[in-house]
């Protein structure tokens, strides 16, 4: 009986294990956080200016929830840890 080539068996398991990760990872968990966390500055979403309500150049935490986002959004997006998000930092959003 002829043996199946290595190479042939290492590919057609690297594709199997691929395909499962992408079925086990498409698959909504409880534990998932809410579909819209943060906002999306996308076409028709709210600008910088509109989202600074006080205009001091600058986006807070109580600015940003109000928006609808939330802590742990605004603080992987604060760049530089400032407590705030800059125009540049709010643009990452998209």
């Amino acid at each position: 009986m002829k043996s199946i080539h290595p190479n042939f068996l290492t590919l057609t398991l690297a594709g199997l294990l691929s395909a499962a990760s992408a079925s086990v990872l498409a698959q909504p968990t409880a534990e998932a956080a809410p579909a819209v966390s943060a906002p999306a500055p996308a076409s028709g979403a709210p600008s910088f200016q509109s989202v600074d309500s006080n205009k001091d150049g600058k986006i807070s935490l109580a600015e940003f929830k109000a928006l609808g986002g939330n802590e742990q959004v605004f603080a992987q997006i604060d760049a530089n840890q400032d407590k705030s998000l800059s125009q540049d930092e709010f643009a990452k959003l998209g």
